[in-house]
């Protein structure tokens, strides 16, 4: 009798221990007073602006839980983020991670969220195209789910269109390196206008064109393909129009900062960058020609689309967080199609094609239809691994050594699949 007692007083106390603590799912939980969410500030301003409002507070006022927002810059992140994640024991319950800085290696450090997607599904999950879900799926663990993109277009100067005779952009690939050595040529008042630039501080302007032939650098499962006929082709041309002059002598040096500055100053007539640089490009304070640039889709060879590059933030769960049901209810909330509404009128890039149809979003992103279009076969520069970075640099050095004639494009692609395969993931 006694030890039925004591065996009842036990399993009294564990009952109102789990009451106290509330449930999710199968083990008790804690209900704390905040999720703290560690991300760069533009996540938190695109959940929490004033034009569209703050898509978290409705979840925050049904579950009587803040948020607490943590931000630092775009490398700082992740270095916190990943060592915050592999403690015992963490503080941060959502992360807000970038493709090129994930990978293999740190699929570990947190939840597999489509055993969460199984349970309790995001709304309409499958409009978020697989492309932005593949790229922060690792180990067949999906470990974020896309929130944010920056994808490519092509931006071009419509001034110097009509300068030139041309009343529209290139639909083919063909046409547009056609184009660009047209629009290569000095205006009546001295200006050397460039044809075409495009970032050299990465591969993902390069591999745009790459993969407008059919060509790319490595493969979603970690393949290298830029010694393929269509990679080299591309590199070909690249070194051609270094030599014609349509590049300037110091587009080595390129990053995304001096591309913007050439294109506001009018001394190139076409690029491709993220669609978001039209605002840039048209800023009366910054440009020679604001309101007269215009953005659509990179044409393919032969015509359509291509896949062009995009940059996906995705919302991880640390598998230490202490608040993981929770904070897929967050993740949850954030996904839906009316936050995601909410904040690409703050200003995010919306994961969700549904969002551009939007009368909000439509008067403030004018190129909507066209970005919209993309997303469906858009994909990240490289998939992330550990490597990504090493692997990114040293195809910068051989695309610089084909384009000054050191190496044929031929050998600098041999060269390069010598040096990338070894870091590639097995």
């Amino acid at each position: 009798m006694r030890r039925t007692h004591l065996s009842k007083l036990a399993f009294a106390a564990s009952l109102a221990l789990a009451v106290s603590l509330g449930t999710s799912g199968a083990f008790a939980q804690a209900k704390p007073e905040k999720l703290v969410i560690m991300s760069h500030a533009v996540h938190k301003g695109a959940v929490t602006g004033e034009k569209g409002g703050d898509s978290s507070a409705d979840w925050s006022k049904k579950n009587g839980v803040g948020t607490e927002w943590l931000t630092f810059g775009v490398e700082a992140v992740h270095e916190r983020v990943y060592r915050e994640a592999s403690l015992a024991e963490g503080k941060v319950d959502i992360a807000f991670i970038l493709e090129r800085y994930s990978g293999p290696q740190v699929a570990r450090l947190f939840e597999d969220l489509s055993q969460y997607q199984a349970k309790d599904p995001i709304e309409d999950f499958n409009e978020i195209s697989s492309g932005m879900r593949t790229a922060h799926t690792h180990n067949g663990k999906l470990i974020a789910i896309p929130f944010r993109h920056a994808t490519h277009g092509l931006l071009y100067n419509q001034v110097y269109f009509k300068e030139r005779g041309v009343d529209a952009p290139p639909k083919t690939m063909e046409a547009l390196l056609a184009l660009a050595e047209k629009m290569n040529y000095t205006r009546p008042d001295g200006t050397v206008v460039h044809g075409y630039i495009t970032s050299f501080d990465d591969p993902s302007g390069i591999v745009d064109l790459m993969r407008a032939f059919g060509g790319d650098f490595i493969t979603s499962d970690y393949k290298f393909v830029a010694d393929s006929p269509a990679s080299i082709k591309v590199v070909t041309l690249l070194r051609d129009f270094f030599r014609k002059g349509i590049f300037p002598k110091n587009v080595f040096t390129f990053k995304t900062e001096e591309v913007i500055t050439m294109m506001q100053q009018g001394r190139a007539a076409m690029t491709n960058q993220p669609f978001g640089r039209f605002f840039n490009y048209n800023d009366a304070k910054q440009s020679k020609f604001p309101g007269e640039f215009k953005v659509t889709t990179i044409p393919a060879a032969g015509g359509g689309i291509a896949p062009a590059k995009t940059s996906v933030w995705g919302m991880a769960i640390p598998a230490n967080s202490k608040n993981k049901q929770l904070a897929w209810t967050l993740i949850k909330e954030l996904s839906s199609k009316k936050a995601t509404v909410a904040q690409a009128i703050n200003g995010n890039g919306p994961v969700r094609v549904s969002a551009y149809k939007d009368e909000g979003v439509r008067k403030l992103v004018p190129y909507a239809d066209d970005e919209a279009a993309v997303l469906q076969t858009a994909r990240s520069t490289v998939p992330g691994f550990e490597n990504t970075q090493k692997a990114m640099d040293f195809f910068m050095e051989e695309i610089q050594l084909a384009m000054l004639g050191t190496k044929t494009p031929e050998q600098a692609m041999a060269d390069l699949k010598k040096r990338v395969e070894p870091l590639l993931p097995r």
